[in-house]
């Protein structure tokens, strides 16, 4: 990979990161309601005078010209003070550190299963053509919502069975369930999507005359997995990104005290800075894993830096 595509990269990826704390800001800032207000009234104040809200507005750091106070939380938040939670008053960046670690769990608990059920079911359905059928199983369970799931599983496993807790994150059993059923909904894409891509290079002529040949199918599958390293680097990257969204609807079902079920309580109070510190961390992830998987990509296939006018 040339430097000049490493900086242009990097130069794109700063600047995405700062139009989006701009974008942020800006939507909170225009949108409804006065957080103060909020504030006020849940310390039972009865008087609300104009004076009050003011004096009120300045300590919660929301008051004054729009440019001046992003450019305040701006430079605040590139020396780590993400501010102060409005309901609490606790730090944001320490609320984050308690919910991090919950939401990190589950996520790579179901990451990890669903990379393993992927490659090992779509590996045989896509080099086997008598499991074929399977795909359109596949694309019948893609269809189901995953709160769907998630309430399905809870009345089976959770309430008629009951062998899975599946109200909060106590201990590792509380978690069997909410993997589980992230795993199914994602699992089940990331499969039908492994499949179809073994399936494409279990026809080429190389596969083909290696089946002739005798040659045992792990050793097969793992040329064919070299092969499509790009693609699968693309996929499970992409399928992590999306991962996320179903962690946030499967904490607020399973009443998991996440980053999903943090920022449902922070919009519900108008709690800006918890919902912009949320927001900010996430897309920030977001931003730098998909720079981290272009680079990897380019990295491990030179043809996609030699198109862009690099040199390999």
């Amino acid at each position: 990979m040339s430097t000049y595509i490493f900086l242009k990269k990097t130069l794109r990826l700063l600047i995405s990161m700062l139009l989006f704390t701009f974008i942020l800001y800006g939507l909170l800032y225009l949108s409804t309601g006065d957080p103060a207000l909020s504030v006020l009234r849940k310390l039972g104040v009865q008087t609300l005078s104009p004076e009050v809200i003011i004096e009120t507005r300045t300590k919660l750091g929301i008051e004054g010209d729009f440019f001046d106070q992003y450019v305040h939380w701006l430079l605040n938040t590139l020396r780590g003070d993400l501010g102060h939670s409005f309901m609490n008053n606790l730090p944001v960046k320490t609320l984050l550190l308690e919910k991090f670690f919950v939401t990190f769990r589950l996520m790579s608990s179901s990451f990890i299963l669903c990379i393993v059920l992927s490659l090992l079911i779509g590996g045989v359905i896509g080099n086997s053509s008598s499991y074929q059928w399977t795909k359109q199983i596949l694309s019948i369970l893609l269809s189901f919502p995953i709160y769907w799931i998630a309430i399905l599983a809870i009345f089976i496993f959770g309430v008629q069975l009951n062998w899975f807790p599946f109200v909060g994150s106590r201990s590792i059993r509380h978690l069997i369930l909410p993997v589980l059923v992230i795993s199914f909904a994602e699992g089940s894409y990331l499969t039908k999507m492994v499949s179809d891509l073994v399936a494409t290079v279990a026809k080429s002529e190389r596969q083909v005359l290696a089946k002739f040949r005798g040659i045992k199918w792990y050793y097969r599958y793992y040329y064919q997995l070299n092969e499509l390293f790009v693609a699968l680097i693309s996929l499970y990257g992409t399928s992590l990104v999306h991962l996320f969204g179903s962690c946030v609807m499967i904490e607020i079902i399973f009443s998991i005290s996440g980053f999903g079920k943090l920022l449902m309580d922070a919009i519900s109070t108008r709690d800006y800075p918890v919902i912009q510190g949320i927001t900010l961390v996430v897309a920030c992830g977001t931003f730098i894993l998909n720079y981290l998987i272009d680079l990897a990509i380019q990295k491990v296939d030179s043809r996609v830096v030699i198109n862009q006018g690099g040199k390999e």
